[in-house]
């Protein structure tokens, strides 16, 4: 493992075991509550040494998945993407391992990040109701399945 790939680990370690965050290879970070699985992701690009980092809910009422993929869950958003315009600049840079920064530095940029925007937010996550709210209090960034909102409009 790259010593920038580390460090973004290392980050994301610390902060998920605040929050009660169990984290599974590295690179995906659970946490269960009866109607929710909460995930935090990290994710490499395919074309450059960039890394994103993922926030997501699974509706335990809509499948079975016990540690489901950031990609198939109900709720979804980049963490960055709830950020203000600076702070999302710097925090994109720090995933990148091409820009060059300190490793203090980089893991502080990253760990504020996912305290505030990933871990932070999903800790709040406790059922669905509120996941939903988060998700609308969140703005267009956020991406919520259609199977997500069936419940909401039946109550």
């Amino acid at each position: 493992m790259s010593e920038g790939r580390e460090i973004i680990v290392q980050a994301l370690v610390e902060t998920a075991s605040r929050y009660g965050f169990r984290g599974v290879r590295a690179t995906n970070f659970y946490k269960e509550w009866p109607e929710t699985i909460c995930l935090v992701n990290l994710q490499k690009s395919s074309w450059e040494p960039q890394f994103y980092i993922n926030a997501a809910v699974w509706f335990t009422r809509l499948g079975p998945e016990r540690r489901p993929k950031e990609h198939n869950c109900h709720i979804r958003w980049r963490v960055n993407s709830q950020m203000e315009d600076s702070q999302s600049k710097a925090f994109t840079q720090a995933l990148s391992l091409e820009h060059p920064l300190s490793n203090d530095h980089r893991l502080s940029l990253i760990k504020d990040g996912v305290d505030t925007y990933g871990f932070g937010l999903l800790a709040r996550c406790e059922s669905e109701r509120t996941a939903l709210r988060i998700a609308d209090e969140c703005g267009p960034s956020v991406l919520v399945a259609l199977a997500a909102r069936s419940q909401e409009k039946a109550n």
